[in-house]
């Protein structure tokens, strides 16, 4: 593979840059109406980007308040990364891969990341989020915090807070 195919997914799919890291395109935003248990915003029922990354750019630790299906599409291997409340750490491989998968979720709450791990070449994915995403609730970690409240974990966090 080569880093100028990267380049060619950008252009041809009017990728932006987004501000986790990577670059982005939100394709479907659900018409259908729903809430959360216990709330009363209505919200759309799901939402779905492209999302690439490329070489050693990542996307820097942050949450969502709602659940996030990551799809591989093209390119090399992607690691996501996440911490739950309890601080319990997970890895998981994006890829087509023997050792990964074609789909990988994030619970709603979890901290998480993704990066490349050979730092070359980029890797093309899909994420679908429900209910579907909304910035005003997108919150990037704040590394200091989250290195008092996980020390076990300094060294991904360090890596790929921003």
């Amino acid at each position: 593979m080569n880093a100028q195919i990267g380049k060619y997914w950008i252009k041809h799919l009017d990728l932006q840059p987004h501000p986790e890291g990577g670059y982005y395109k939100e394709v479907f935003r659900s018409l259908q109406p729903v809430n959360r248990q216990g709330e009363t915003e209505i919200r759309q029922a799901c939402t779905s980007i492209y999302y690439l990354l490329e070489g050693a750019d990542f996307s820097g630790f942050h949450r969502i308040s709602s659940d996030e299906l990551w799809y591989f599409h093209k390119g090399v291997p992607l690691l996501i990364h996440s911490i739950d409340e309890d601080g319990n750490y997970f890895k998981f491989e994006l890829s087509d891969c023997p050792s990964g998968s074609l789909s990988v979720a994030v619970k709603a709450g979890l901290w998480f990341t993704a990066e490349i791990p050979s730092k070359s070449e980029f890797t093309l994915v899909s994420c679908n989020v429900a209910p579907g995403f909304e910035f005003s609730e997108f919150e990037m970690a704040d590394k200091r915090t989250l290195t008092v409240a996980f020390p076990q974990h300094a060294d991904v966090l360090n890596k790929l807070c921003r």
